[in-house]
């Protein structure tokens, strides 16, 4: 039985039981949660259904601009600010078993995780699915909540944004490629930080890796990794639950020196630096 008495479920690491909540952003608009930079452990789906106000969200540093009828997937561990003022839409929160048996189910590249923070806009037809699927949603949530039936329910409404993501975007066998090499570097950036580890698994050479990244995305695989490493720190250091040096130890950086040297070669400021400017 999902539990629904902790509203703000989002803000903490996963329960032990399965669940899918969701929320009303017009609901929220009294919270400063939003406010401040947050990290998931679940994934998450955010679909604005009106924008005003304030209309950037910031996903992974990066800004969005957002607009009516839109939806994105947020991936654990993503790290994001919004807000919520003006804005109405829905937040569902999914954990990662039940969104994992989904994904195997519906087999679909937007679900991967080399596709996140790609917005998707809704078209009538769609929108009207989504609103008579939230519908039934919503209804199951605030009487039975049956697990189960909330899953096929979540599950109908992913296929019909994953099916809007998929035709729109061809997909080659270099993109499947380049999506299967982000989703090792995601599971291994912290431990394996060169190269041969990705060629090895995924049975290619050192050279041949990096010709494919370099076609699909204008990187090499190094860059990918350094550019993962970077993004780490920061969000740990925007968080401000570990100090510096707890950063730099679980980050694998067995010098503090060494860590500060690698973060300003890549951001022209040291990690005080960056923890200090807001």
């Amino acid at each position: 039985m999902i539990q629904k008495e902790n509203k703000h479920v989002f803000l903490n690491k996963l329960k032990e039981e399965p669940f899918i909540e969701i929320f009303r952003l017009q609901d929220m608009g009294d919270d400063t949660i939003f406010e401040n930079y947050q990290r998931y452990d679940f994934y998450q789906l955010l679909w604005f259904t009106k924008v005003g106000g304030d209309d950037i969200y910031f996903l992974d540093f990066n800004e969005y601009k957002i607009e009516k009828d839109q939806i994105v997937l947020i991936f654990p561990g993503q790290i994001d600010k919004l807000d919520v003022e003006g804005k109405e839409g829905y937040l569902f929160t999914i954990h990662n078993d039940i969104f994992y048996n989904i994904s195997l189910q519906l087999n679909s590249d937007y679900l991967n995780g080399y596709f996140s923070n790609t917005f998707i806009s809704l078209d009538i037809d769609t929108k009207v699915r989504l609103e008579k699927i939230n519908e039934l949603i919503f209804l199951e949530y605030n009487s039975g909540n049956r697990l189960g039936l909330m899953k096929s329910y979540m599950e109908a409404l992913l296929f019909h944004v994953s099916a809007l993501f998929e035709d729109s975007h061809t997909l080659n066998n270099g993109d499947i490629f380049v999506a299967e090499l982000m989703k090792l570097i995601d599971n291994n950036f912290i431990c394996e930080k060169e190269t041969d580890f990705y060629a090895n698994s995924l049975g290619v050479t050192n050279r041949k890796i990096n010709e494919l990244c370099k076609k699909g995305t204008g990187k090499t695989v190094k860059q990918h990794l350094q550019e993962k490493l970077i993004l780490e720190i920061k969000k740990e250091i925007r968080l401000r639950r570990k100090s510096l040096k707890e950063i730099a130890f679980d980050l694998g950086f067995n010098e503090p020196a060494y860590f500060t040297r690698f973060f300003k070669q890549h951001t022209n400021l040291t990690p005080t630096e960056f923890r200090d400017n807001k």
